[in-house]
């Protein structure tokens, strides 16, 4: 079982290596939030303080990111492997086994990826801690410093909620019905199970209760103000499977099949393949729509102090902005990246088949760009309703002490939105590039 274990590693190794990925960058995420508490030890308590307030408001988020971020990547990881699943049952690897195996795996990959992300970011973090630190008032003068033991403990805690996230995804690996599979080896989207019903129904009423708690004094604690927005994204994550589908079925009908063939196929692929969508609508959601409502929340406030002082709270800093959404934010743009290039040699085969058909070049990689730019539009539409829900939300709980104009964060979410469709449309494409140098009957004889 052991040699097993190493070998489908090796041999699956482009799935995989998407989990490594999103892992190492969560290791180099949680690395800064470290980073902020060993600067502060030793120090006054107003320094201490100071620091281990950023440090959890930036923990917070991280950990919604990466929760959000690594459940979909361990899911999409299982079922982009149910054939070989399959194959093991039929062979007679029985289920728990199975389950055994995918586990391993998840926590040997979570192991190399969070000590690889977290030995990267100990040569950057004192250059991060002095920037990020350059617009806290107080704080600037403050000597960054990091722990062989805070790394560790940053390696164990990824590590475990790498492990943690995948232990249902894991246990479907074993409950794969082998018959079914090798009949259809595709699998629909993320059902909302009971798991997924509770986290929503938790973040919804976490999200409302801080909202409506804001306008019960003058704009509530900095640390509660600055959540809303992203608990707002950790309920639109929670209800992806629910929204997606039938989103991006719906607006890409707008378009009719006669604008492009690349259009049409593109369209049919995302719909078709809807489990592989939602995983990166999943990943994508989380990085515009956590900057936007973020910047929505802090807007709005801003509004609320100008209307009832007559002074302005001012702009949040490159810095702060740095140390407080850095993190979350290379955590979801990695994995919305990672779940593309997981899908690299599904994407092959389905590109060479459009070739067998007689498809061109120039059709195959447009198509591959319009997949693209439909997950992230799709993504972007999801983040515009969270952006509005969290302006409108607090503005009316802050018109109860004194009326406030909403702001939606829309700047930031459509530069993130930019960003989201040059890196997904990369990881789409060049594979797809790759795959056109290749022999037709090549590509599609891979396994």
């Amino acid at each position: 079982m052991i040699r097993l274990v190493f070998r489908d590693l090796v041999t699956n190794v482009p799935i995989w290596l998407g989990a490594l990925v999103v892992t190492a960058a969560a290791g180099a995420a949680v690395s800064v939030a470290a980073g902020l508490i060993t600067s502060g030890l030793g120090l006054d308590f107003v320094y201490l303080a100071g620091l281990t307030t950023l440090a959890s408001i930036s923990t917070v988020l991280t950990i919604i990111s990466i929760v959000a971020v690594l459940g979909t990547v361990a899911r999409l990881t299982v079922d982009l492997q149910r054939r070989s699943y399959a194959l093991w049952q039929l062979v007679g690897v029985s289920a728990a086994r199975v389950t055994w195996i995918v586990r391993a795996q998840l926590t040997i990959v979570a192991l190399l990826g969070s000590a690889l992300g977290t030995l990267i970011a100990a040569a950057f973090i004192p250059a991060i801690l002095r920037f990020g630190l350059s617009d806290s008032s107080g704080l600037q003068e403050i000597e960054p410093r990091t722990q062989p033991i805070a790394q560790l403990i940053v390696i164990l805690f990824v590590t475990a909620v790498v492990v943690l996230g995948g232990l249902k995804a894991s246990r479907r690996a074993g409950q794969v019905r082998a018959i079914e599979v090798l009949r259809d080896a595709d699998r629909g989207a993320a059902r909302m199970g009971v798991a997924r019903w509770i986290l929503l129904a938790l973040t919804l009423a976490l999200a409302l209760l801080s909202t409506w708690s804001v306008g019960k004094s003058a704009g509530g604690g900095a640390g509660q103000l600055l959540l809303i927005g992203p608990l707002y994204t950790a309920v639109a994550v929670s209800a992806i499977p629910l929204v997606a589908p039938p989103l991006l079925r719906g607006w890409t009908k707008v378009i009719p099949d006669r604008f492009s063939s690349a259009w049409f196929l593109a369209r049919n692929a995302a719909s078709f393949s809807v489990g592989r969508s939602t995983a990166t609508i999943s990943a994508l959601v989380v990085t515009i729509a956590l900057p936007g409502s973020f910047y929505a929340a802090f807007t709005t406030n801003g509004n609320f102090v100008t209307a009832s002082t007559g002074e302005s709270m001012g702009a949040l800093g490159p810095g702060s902005f740095l140390i407080l959404l850095g993190g979350p934010l290379l955590v979801s743009l990695a994995g919305a990246t990672a779940t593309v290039l997981m899908a690299t040699r599904t994407r092959e085969q389905e590109t060479a088949l459009v070739q067998a058909a007689g498809g061109g070049r120039g059709l195959v990689l447009l198509r591959a760009t319009w997949e693209a730019v439909i997950l992230v539009v799709t993504a972007a539409l999801i983040s515009v309703g969270v952006q509005l829900v969290t302006g409108v939300g607090m503005a009316l709980s802050l018109s109860r002490i004194t009326a406030t104009v909403p702001s939606f964060g829309f700047g930031p979410a459509a530069i993130a939105a930019a960003v989201c469709i040059l890196a997904v449309t990369a990881a789409s494409a060049l594979p797809v590039a790759s795959a056109l140098r290749r022999p037709v009957r090549a590509v599609l004889a891979a396994e």
